[in-house]
């Protein structure tokens, strides 16, 4: 795994992790105050130890990540792998378990039609986000189905099988720590997010699905701490 550092005339640095089938270029509307650091392939693991060795690399001695549905969970592994590097975790849409039928019938339409497969998924993703729907689906959709394989996508369903059984957020009380979450997210249902670790809150992004960081309201309440 590599990444690209994207120089934006800050002093911090920004990791940006992307969800399940997704690249990160589904960042690229953000304007956070931050240089960005994006992984240059799709992620379905653990990547701690490639982002480690990049930002020695490069003399970054501290970094914020924000990590998008299962990038939620590689964000939090980070976090737990090298904690004296984190300045705050960002985590957006972060999945809890799913039934194992879910990951079952989403294999199973994978293997039918992997193209038609992903592209369902996606239209899961925005529902309550139609606007952004049509932005994604006219400039990114083929070009991240072109990105991920049938390996990658299967290796990313059980990554989020390992880490919605295992889901516990409670080591991390104490860092700083803050979660986003649409109103209308139909992938990650906020009556399965994972219980937050004391004195961090869920902020609930009204309107919005499972991609709450392209809503104006979330770069607002982003930029308020």
């Amino acid at each position: 795994m590599d990444f690209e550092l994207i120089r934006r005339g800050h002093e911090r640095s920004l990791v940006l992790i992307p969800g399940w089938s997704f690249c990160s270029d589904i960042f690229s509307p953000l304007n956070l105050s931050y240089n960005y650091i994006l992984p240059k392939r799709p992620v379905y693991r653990d990547i701690s130890t490639e982002l480690h060795d990049f930002l020695l690399g490069r003399d970054i001695a501290k970094v914020s990540i924000l990590g998008w549905s299962l990038g939620a969970w590689v964000a939090l592994d980070f976090q737990a792998g090298y904690p004296d590097m984190i300045e705050a975790v960002y985590v957006i849409s972060l999945p809890g378990a799913f039934d194992r039928e879910e990951i079952l019938s989403q294999l199973k339409a994978l293997e039918a039609d992997r193209c038609a497969a992903v592209k369902r998924f996606y239209r899961r993703c925005f529902l309550g986000q139609y606007t952004d729907y049509l932005w994604f689906s006219s400039s990114l959709e083929e070009s991240s189905i072109r990105q991920w394989d049938m390996h990658e996508l299967r290796k990313g369903l059980m990554y989020l099988k390992l880490k919605g059984k295992t889901a516990d957020l409670s080591g991390y009380a104490g860092t700083r720590m803050r979660i986003f979450h649409g109103e209308k997210d139909v992938i990650a249902p906020l009556d399965k997010v994972p219980e937050p670790p004391p004195g961090v809150a869920i902020d609930v992004i009204p309107g919005a699905g499972h991609l709450p960081f392209l809503s104006s309201e979330f770069e607002r309440r982003f930029c308020v701490h």
